[in-house]
């Protein structure tokens, strides 16, 4: 053990000497303070923003005055995706999933306002943003770090001198893994440190409630996604001959891993399960609405049969001698039935987008990168899996305040009578104010088994290909 410690004692003496390596770990340190400054200043500026429209579309509600409730149901009201505070370490798909939603009746409305509208083309390339530099950046830094590892050793003859030592391949490895590893953590545990006081002095408004937890994981999760990237360049190393083919080799596959095959199985996914345009997919729900989702049961017959069952039910011949306005309960029904169209089309819609990202999960197998991306912005709170939750969370509170008008509506008015008669604030206020908490980092976890197995896998083979390799090099070279 002790020397493994003292080769790992030189090679973190010999990195520091490296002004390439000084350099490279001065610009990470820099580009990520800078990250988690812009990161944090739009963090403030957007929270600032949705709480305060938050607040102006509450009043809006609160003050709109007399009116008849399905009208309060068509004036509606925002609600606002909340900015967690891990989104400024991992921006993830916040960009481009939009900000808000307009809620009415009848109609389920598309997000608004994604900050990605307001960019160039160049937004493709992704944003600075601390997740960026560490499953980027970083990984270029342990390669210039590493891959000089062996081939510097065996070209210097000093990897001869250490063998004839008594030396093993296995505690040469072994020291030079805990150099490297050790001088990543120099550089990644005070990031960490700092989001985790960051996260735990700011308040978040319960929106993301374990985030001590989710900073625990992601430190994890990174930790082991750079570990990877340490250990099979040391093993790069010790397969090639000299230094420029093992720098060769590592360049080529940190272009494969972090640029070509995520940007490939992307539109694999894309061309395997396309998405129908917004046009077709709205012109389906209204066919199905018209028509109903057998074709065989239309608008008018479901509201003939709900009047048949009213009347049957009450055991009178006519809508007027009913004891509730038969109008809303009709409205309810029919947004009842649109609800049920919407849900088995959604249904769909989210099937499409899981095919797709199966893709992606299964190709976190063939690079390391996608696995840690995609479980990096499911803790952040910032992936498809949370919007789709916001989505689900908001359309249930659409509902219930659709309901609500609805049925006040049929037990407080008259048939026939529409304009003549008003709700006030009271009923305004039965609709509760809108607040959204996200999935814990458990229910998130959940849904990226195969990437996190992916990551296993990784470590096991690059764990197995090491000591392999050092059982199998001659002890004199």
């Amino acid at each position: 053990m002790n020397g493994v410690l003292l080769i790992a004692k030189k090679e973190i003496q010999i990195a520091l000497r490296k002004k390439l390596i000084a350099a490279l770990a001065i610009v990470i340190m820099g580009l990520l303070s800078i990250a988690l400054y812009t990161g944090y200043v739009a963090y403030n500026q957007q929270r600032a923003i949705i709480e305060q429209a938050k607040h102006e579309n509450r009043t809006e509600w609160l003050e709109q005055g007399d009116k008849h409730p399905h009208i309060a149901a068509h004036y509606g009201t925002f609600v606002f995706k909340p900015k967690t505070i891990l989104s400024l370490f991992d921006f993830g798909l916040d960009t481009y999933t939009g900000t808000s939603v307009y809620l009415e009746a009848h109609y389920q409305h598309e997000f608004m306002f994604r900050p990605a509208q307001d960019h160039s083309s160049m937004i493709r390339f992704g944003e600075l943003s601390a997740a960026m530099v560490f499953q980027i950046l970083i990984p270029l830094l342990i390669i210039f770090l590493a891959f000089t590892a062996f081939t510097e050793e065996r070209e210097n003859g000093t990897l001869k001198l250490l063998i004839s030592q008594g030396v093993s391949y296995s505690s040469i490895v072994k020291g030079k893994i805990i150099a490297y590893v050790s001088i990543l953590f120099a550089i990644v545990i005070p990031f960490f440190v700092i989001a985790f006081i960051l996260s735990t002095v700011i308040t978040d408004s319960g929106s993301i409630p374990d985030v001590g937890l989710r900073v625990l994981f992601l430190l994890i999760v990174y930790v082991v996604y750079l570990s990877i990237f340490v250990a099979f360049s040391v093993w790069v190393s010790m397969q090639s001959s000299t230094g420029r083919n093992a720098l060769l080799t590592l360049l080529t596959c940190w272009i494969l891993f972090t640029i070509i095959i995520p940007k490939t199985t992307a539109n694999f996914g894309e061309s395997f399960y396309p998405l129908p345009s917004m046009k077709i997919y709205r012109e389906a729900i209204q066919k199905d609405i018209r028509e109903g989702l057998d074709g065989k049961n239309p608008k008018i017959a479901r509201e003939q049969q709900l009047k048949k069952e009213y009347l049957q039910h009450y055991k009178v011949d006519s809508i007027h001698k009913l004891p509730l306005n038969f109008e809303g309960m009709r409205m309810q029904a029919g947004e009842d039935y649109g609800n049920k169209v919407y849900d088995v089309h959604w249904q769909r819609l989210i099937d499409i987008f899981n095919h797709q990202n199966r893709i992606s999960s299964l190709s976190s197998f063939i690079t390391p990168y996608l696995a840690v991306r995609n479980v990096s912005m499911g803790l952040a709170a910032t992936d498809l899996n949370t919007s789709i939750h916001f989505q689900k969370v908001t359309e249930n509170y659409r509902r219930e305040l659709v309901r609500k008008m609805n049925l006040d509506m049929a037990q407080n008015s008259k048939y026939g009578e529409f304009y003549e008669y008003k709700a006030d604030k009271n009923l305004w206020k039965t609709v509760k104010d809108f607040h959204y908490k996200t999935m814990s980092a458990y229910e998130i976890l959940s849904q990226y088994l195969i990437e996190l197995l992916s990551l296993c896998c990784w470590g096991l083979v690059i764990f197995f290909l090491l000591n392999y390799s050092s059982h199998k090099k001659k002890p004199v070279l």
